[in-house]
């Protein structure tokens, strides 16, 4: 295959809701048309986000065979009879849920993976024995300036911040607001901020029920090109996630310039305890050791965030998508 050859590149979803999944491939057909190929993602409606904007075309997945992919991507085990009957030269499972079953994927052989982090593609060879291709990131830096972080005045209040997904136990926000009530008890003026934008009534029933004892504050269904304004009104960010493909809330967090207090799962990449924030499990009572950790070591939160933000600068969207495009330059070995 020519190196300098227009790639027409394709991904099936199974809708266009805010879902990081979903955003992922937004963001890189966005990059792929910036560097001169052609996006295309499918869906059975052929609908557009109205939160996102996109630059590359949506088509009903009736029309996936009108076009001669040379790659087409997907994320969601629904649609793998769809990708094995179409006719893109490559075919490609973009590993982002640690919980799907690759076995079945696996035994179409024309079928390769991506993974996008450390943990899944650890995942993938552990389990089953698939070597995906490192397509690894991304957070879009230029969206995101860094916060001068101040120290904590004693007896002044200060914000938690969370992703507000209750409904989505594995997210771990309920964990968050546990701390946050038992900094409370013991006399801190904690204030909590959560962001969401709800895409189902069961999402939205948990936000309208939610309660707490604590103050907060419920951003609901900001511009997600604009987040950073968000991150910017916390002190802290923490996420105690669970079986997550990659942890897209930590990467924003980090780079807005904001201490990051988060487990383990998808972070391998992002979080090096010490380094680049503070590593804790999924328990209230960890989470509020290493929040009263931080608001008596400035230092040390000035030292995070710094670390972090450099840390994250090879996940940039950007370069992962011409790393990904140099993959599909050429052809795929057997």
């Amino acid at each position: 295959m020519d190196v300098l050859k227009k790639l027409q590149i394709g991904v099936l979803l199974p809708h266009v809701k805010l879902y990081g999944g979903i955003k992922r491939f937004f963001e890189l057909g966005n990059q792929f048309v910036d560097l001169g190929h052609e996006f295309t993602a499918f869906t059975s409606t052929g609908e557009r986000p109205t939160w996102f904007n996109f630059k590359g075309e949506f088509k009903p997945t009736s029309e996936l065979n009108t076009k001669q992919l040379d790659a087409v991507f997907f994320t969601e085990l629904s649609l793998l009879d769809e990708i094995v009957n179409s006719n893109a030269k490559r075919k490609i499972y973009y590993i982002v849920n640690p919980s799907v079953n690759l076995s079945k994927i696996k035994k179409h052989k024309q079928i390769e993976f991506f993974a996008n982090s450390s943990n899944l593609l650890q995942r993938a060879k552990k389990k089953f024995g698939i070597d995906a291709f490192p397509a690894l990131g991304g957070v879009n830096l230029k969206n995101f300036s860094i916060k001068q972080i101040k120290p904590i005045v004693p007896n002044e209040p200060f914000t938690v911040m969370a992703y507000g997904r209750i409904a989505e136990g594995r997210k771990g926000t309920m964990y968050v607001v546990r701390a946050c009530e038992r900094l409370q008890e013991k006399g801190y003026k904690v204030k909590l901020l959560l962001f969401d934008t709800p895409v189902t009534e069961k999402i939205q029933k948990a936000i309208d029920e939610f309660k707490t004892t604590v103050p907060f504050e419920f951003i609901l269904n900001h511009p997600v090109d604009q987040n950073v304004q968000i991150y910017h009104k916390a002190d802290f960010f923490v996420a105690p996630e669970k079986k997550t493909g990659y942890a897209n809330t930590v990467v924003e967090a980090m780079a807005s310039g904001i201490p990051v207090i988060a487990t383990s799962s998808c972070t391998k990449d992002l979080l090096f305890h010490n380094e680049t924030g503070l590593l804790i499990t999924r328990n209230s009572y960890r989470i509020c050791e290493a929040i009263n950790k931080l608001i008596f070591d400035y230092n040390l939160c000035l030292e995070l965030t710094a670390k972090a933000r450099k840390n994250i600068e090879p996940l940039d969207w950007s370069l992962l998508a011409t790393r990904i495009i140099e993959n599909l330059q050429h052809p795929k070995k057997d």
